[in-house]
């Protein structure tokens, strides 16, 4: 009997997980070659296939499905074994995640909760940052979860929601209708920006960027203080902020919505099926 390499498992998991040898690698950090090798060793090793390619993806067969929970499993059992044997300050594992500055920024107590029910042995390291830092850093192999937003969709990640955008500005502000609208957005890297500049630019409405913002947080506050008009996702405007209407009456175009998505190790799947389950539930 051949014994299951953790490395096999890790890449199978990978494979289930992006629906590509591509987009697997990119999770597992290896190339694709030894995706495609890992694979090749795990079904020779259990003596069936376990995934087949269809016209447009790479798919499990009835047996990768039913093998990809004991996948799972043997990968915790790995770690957990793992961690039995290390001195007790570094028994607790840490879990290092990256979470976009839009998403759910007033809900952040109760998102820890979810994650430590998810995993109360785990210490958590968080890195709340625009997107962009994020995903170099997943692609380093140095974030074991992201969730970051973006225009198009993410190599190897998974759709967690869609949110409207709206225009936000200080209570009481109305910009002139016959001078060039001062913007309040994040730097060129940022998706809102975008969408934002994108939204305008097809409208014809004069506008201009007058405050520049390396975080979401820094954009309310300029907000805020009447720099001038921002552009924020539903779940990110504060309440003293004034979200306005879109449409003819207004002369305000509708900005779209912002897409996030979710990128996890193997390991921490647990975690990020309840992190799915809670933003599914968000409003």
């Amino acid at each position: 009997m051949t014994d299951l390499d953790p490395s096999w498992l890790r890449s199978f998991v990978a494979i289930a997980q992006a629906g590509s040898v591509t987009r697997a690698a990119q999770q597992v950090h290896r190339t694709q070659s030894a995706v495609s090798t890992h694979l090749q060793q795990l079904e020779a090793a259990v003596g069936t296939r376990l995934v087949e390619r269809t016209t447009r993806a790479l798919a499990l067969t009835e047996a990768g499905e039913r093998f990809l929970p004991h996948a799972r499993t043997l990968i915790d059992l790995q770690a957990q074994a793992r961690a039995s044997v290390q001195p007790a300050a570094a028994r607790q594992p840490v879990l290092r995640l990256g979470l976009s500055e839009y998403f759910f920024p007033g809900k952040l107590a109760e998102l820890l909760a979810v994650l430590s029910e998810a995993a109360p042995q785990a210490r958590f390291e968080l890195m709340w940052s625009n997107s962009a830092p994020l995903r170099r850093l997943w692609q380093a192999g140095e974030m074991d979860l992201a969730v970051v937003t973006s225009t198009q969709p993410v190599a190897g990640a998974r759709l967690l929601r869609r949110e409207p955008l709206a225009w936000v500005a200080a209570a009481g502000h109305v910009p002139a209708s016959d001078k060039s609208t001062p913007l309040v957005l994040l730097g060129p890297e940022c998706p809102v920006r975008e969408i934002a500049l994108t939204a305008l630019a097809r409208s014809g409405r004069a506008h201009h960027v007058q405050v520049s913002c390396t975080g979401s947080q820094a954009a309310v506050a300029a907000v805020r203080a009447g720099w001038g008009v921002g552009c924020l996702n539903a779940a990110a405007i504060p309440s003293d902020l004034a979200a306005w209407g879109t449409g003819r009456a207004s002369r305000w175009p509708s900005p779209g919505r912002l897409a996030f998505y979710l990128l996890w190790k193997p390991e921490v799947y647990k975690v990020a099926q309840a992190l799915r389950r809670w933003a599914a539930t968000g409003t």
